[in-house]
């Protein structure tokens, strides 16, 4: 199953329909869930425009229809519209590499009046004078301070950062930007709460917010394009064999063949279609490498945690944030 949930994304990534459709029809019977796990991570991982907002309505429609009687028709959707948006890393590269903040920066003291809260980061910062300077970093273009500011608040306070990040959306003033960064708040949500979430959804909401604020518009989004239209039970009684290029750093055989996350890096950018130049293409990955060695977490500089009332109050939005409120 994991092979094949690998291949479906390896075959958006390189528009290939067959295999992709091939990967969806054996996966969705037994394993539909999981199916529409993975086309939400490919909205955001591998894809330049702004598509989540489309796959999550599809989803949604999916699981509204009745048990025993699913039709493929929002998976074919959203395998098509997948693989003719065109494709970009960028998000990819900004939660492998940006959006950590297991080295601490100090921020100047006069900079910003700390809320008197008593709601702290993993790294001892007041959570509210986060929030501020995520918002300053974004217009200020600064992709390395928004990548440290999104990731103190999303290891402990992710529903807080996800309401600052839509708030920065709204004051943006394009619906269109607004809209899609709903839809990977609600991909966010959707995630399972058993194990660890993934950050690729608040990657692709910060990056997209960077770059509109970068280029001062969102026109180089296309959001309506043509897509194949693509039928599942063509692939009934269709037996493919699995492509060399899903046998990588992350399957059990790639690991025993020797492949490296260099290699997989190098072969998956690659291998993009149709590919879309971003704002990291040509920047190096050695910061992952370096947090991967050295680990990603500093847990001498975590601070404790506040307690459950606290938590639920900050989630509420009811935290009192100064002595003078």
């Amino acid at each position: 199953m994991f092979e094949v949930s690998s291949l479906i994304q390896k075959a958006i990534r390189r528009s290939n329909k067959d295999y992709a459709c091939y990967a969806a029809n054996e996966l969705a019977p037994r394993f539909r869930n999981y199916l529409w796990k993975r086309l939400l991570c490919v909205s955001a991982e591998d894809c330049y425009d702004l598509v989540t907002n489309k796959i999550v309505a599809l989803k949604q429609a999916d699981d509204a229809q009745s048990w025993h009687s699913k039709s493929p028709l929002f998976i074919e959707k959203a395998v098509g519209i997948l693989l003719a948006t065109r494709k970009n890393r960028d998000a990819d590269y900004f939660a492998c590499n940006l959006l950590n903040s297991r080295d601490r920066i100090e921020f100047p003291k006069d900079e910003y009046v700390g809320s008197n809260a008593g709601c702290y980061t993993k790294n001892g910062h007041d959570m509210f004078l986060v929030a501020g300077l995520l918002a300053r970093a974004i217009t200020a273009k600064d992709d390395v301070g928004a990548g440290y500011l999104a990731n103190e608040l999303m290891v402990r306070y992710r529903e807080f950062l996800w309401k600052r990040i839509v708030s920065i959306a709204s004051n943006l003033n394009y619906q269109s930007v607004t809209n899609e960064i709903v839809a990977l708040k609600k991909a966010d949500d959707m995630q399972p709460t058993t194990s660890p979430k993934s950050s690729i959804f608040v990657a692709k909401a910060v990056t997209v917010l960077l770059k509109v604020v970068r280029y001062g518009c969102f026109s180089f989004y296309v959001n309506d394009f043509a897509y194949p239209i693509v039928h599942l039970k063509d692939y009934d009684n269709r037996h493919m064999t699995i492509p060399d290029y899903v046998f990588d750093c992350h399957t059990h055989r790639g690991k025993q063949m020797g492949k490296t996350k260099r290699e997989f890096i190098t072969a998956e950018q690659s291998a993009l279609t149709p590919y879309k130049e971003g704002e990291y293409d040509k920047c190096s990955w050695d910061r992952y490498f370096y947090l991967e060695k050295n680990g990603f977490y500093d847990k001498s500089n975590i601070t404790p945690r506040p307690d459950e009332n606290r938590m639920k109050e900050i989630v509420d939005g009811c935290v009192q944030q100064s002595l003078f409120d």
